[in-house]
Formats: C-alpha cells, structure tokens, sequence
C-alpha cells in the first residue's frame, strides 16, 4: 500500500493559523500503526525543496518510509493533474497493480470517480474523520 501525500490543507489548515505542519503528529500516529506502508510525497512543495529536505520534517520512523515525490505534469496536459502525477509514479515505479490512496485537500486534481481519494476538509486539515477513513483504507 501506498499513501501519496499532500501537505497544505492536510498536514496543517490551508491558512496555517497554528502554524506549519501543525498536524503531522496526527498522520505520523496513524502512519505507526501501519509499517508496511509506503510514502510519496505528492505536494507542490516537492518543486521547491529536495526529497532529503522533505523528509527531513518529519520524525525519524515516518521519513525512512517516504520513498519518493511524484512527477510533475502539466495542468494544460491533464486535466485531473494530481491523479496523472500519481499513475505516472506509479507506472514508472512498476507498481501499478498496488494498492493507494491519496490525501488531498483538492478534489478537482481529482477525477470525480477517483475511489482512492481522501479529500481532506482544507479548513481542519488532518481531522478525527480524516484518520478514520485512513486507517479503513490502509485495514482493508
């Protein structure tokens, strides 16, 4: 299993009002619970800062399990941008067959069919309803 994470609105409110990353502690809880799964992280802040970097903001135990960032594509290309980064990473990898979801604040990145979505409320970020249907995905 894989989770293709998102930051802004998911690991923090999209406005930030505790401040960066204010939420991670919640994701990184669930992340524990599940070892076999595998991270990639998917925000826009992987065009800005390295994957070192990027693991880096996290505790120890979760950044040795994100394995990766998702392509960039074009949204003049693709019309649900995010979804095609994420099978592009996932044809690339040759981990097509496996199972994903992903944590997003954003549904038009989105097919409207995309049953592996999480979408996130941008306003709570990573909330008690957030984690459960995460941990139902990741048990299933």
């Amino acid at each position: 299993m894989i989770v293709f994470l998102d930051f802004d609105g998911v690991l923090h409110p999209f406005h930030r009002p505790e401040g960066v990353f204010s939420l991670r502690g919640a994701f990184e809880r669930v992340m524990r619970d599940y070892g076999e799964v595998d991270i990639v992280i998917s925000s826009t802040w992987r065009e800005a800062h390295a994957l070192e970097q990027l693991r880096a903001l996290f505790a120890p135990d979760i950044r040795e399990r994100i394995i990766d960032v998702t392509p960039v594509c074009s949204s003049l290309e693709h019309e649900y941008v995010r979804e095609a980064e994420i099978l592009r990473w996932l044809r690339e990898a040759g981990r097509e067959a496996e199972a994903w979801v992903a944590l997003d604040d954003t549904a038009w990145f989105f097919s409207p069919d995309c049953a592996n979505l999480i979408l996130v409320n941008t306003e709570t970020g990573f909330s008690f309803a957030t984690e459960r249907e995460l941990r139902r995905r990741l048990s299933g």
